[in-house]
């Protein structure tokens, strides 16, 4: 089935963005329309409703039109991989930093991308956490990075995708304390304390850290950022080169790729993936390179 005989079914998460997605049904069937793009809506009621109904569309070789954010996104692919579907963005979450990697980062551009769609078959990352199994699309994080996603998913004043994320960066440092972790990298191992490891399928996360710079979604490899424990200070000082991507250089960080990553601390750390909580460590991480055929804009930085 050519991309454009398959039916477009819009999927819209209302609680993404904190209510954002809902909001904008109505904008997106406008602009869908103007475009010339046949399709219908469902509106999700759970995020178990989301998997499934995109699992059904798939089945169906539907393209899977998300009206959220990178949560969502990963909640559609779960439900979308092995079968004969594709996944579309339309962004309306909080941060939105999958559809900017895929160059759909308006909803303009995801409308144009959807009436003339161009499907490319991505890698997601098959993550263990227990007897948790599932997929991601963008990047998952261990240590420092999941404890700030805690603390930003509690705070009631919402100041914007990264102002959050900032806030929760300050609230979160002065009662931080590094793990010490093992980790495997295919046939390397790596042990000491440290702040955050971070397994990236696409560049960014948080609304613009280019925390795996270089990752890209179709090389069938992972993008680890493994940042060595260092003083508060040092972090607070650091941390801003990451929405420019030159932390990269810094003497604490460490990027390598890897297709299989093994990730375990000495005390309980949570893994988030996607934005979305997967549970404590230890966790596995292993690319499925091409697994998820994906409709991409005209300049997407991270198809490369």
């Amino acid at each position: 089935m050519g991309a454009l005989e398959r039916p477009i079914v819009v999927l819209a998460n209302p609680t993404a963005g904190r209510g954002k997605a809902g909001r904008l049904i109505g904008r997106v069937d406008a602009l869908l329309h103007r475009q010339g793009v046949p399709h219908e809506f469902r509106v999700t009621e759970s995020a178990e409703h989301l998997t499934s109904l995109a699992r059904e569309l798939g089945e169906r070789g539907a393209i899977v039109a998300v009206l959220g954010g990178d949560g969502s996104a990963g909640l559609a692919a779960n439900g979308l991989v092995g079968t004969a579907g594709a996944l579309a963005m339309l962004p309306a979450g909080t941060a939105d930093d999958f559809a900017r990697s895929l160059g759909v980062g308006t909803l303009t551009a995801a409308a144009r991308a959807l009436a003339r769609p161009n499907v490319v078959a991505i890698d997601v990352v098959r993550v263990a956490v227990g007897p948790e199994r599932r997929v991601f699309v963008n990047v998952a994080g261990a240590g420092f990075d999941s404890e700030v996603n805690e603390a930003a998913n509690a705070m009631r004043l919402r100041l914007g995708s990264t102002g959050t994320y900032i806030a929760a960066v300050v609230r979160t440092l002065p009662r931080f304390a590094p793990a010490r972790f093992r980790i495997e990298l295919d046939d390397e191992v790596v042990e000491g304390p440290h702040m955050l490891v971070v397994v990236g399928n696409a560049p960014s996360y948080g609304g613009g850290m280019r925390v795996t710079p270089d990752a890209s979604i179709v090389d069938g490899e992972l993008d680890v950022l493994l940042l060595r424990a260092l003083s508060k200070g040092a972090f607070l000082r650091a941390f801003p080169k990451v929405f420019r991507g030159t932390h990269v250089r810094h003497p604490a960080v460490r990027l390598v790729r890897a297709r299989r990553v093994k990730v375990e601390a000495d005390r309980r750390v949570q893994v988030y993936a996607d934005g979305e909580r997967v549970g404590p460590l230890p966790a596995i991480f292993e690319v499925a390179p091409a697994a998820l055929p994906t409709v991409v804009g005209p300049n997407p930085r991270a198809v490369r």
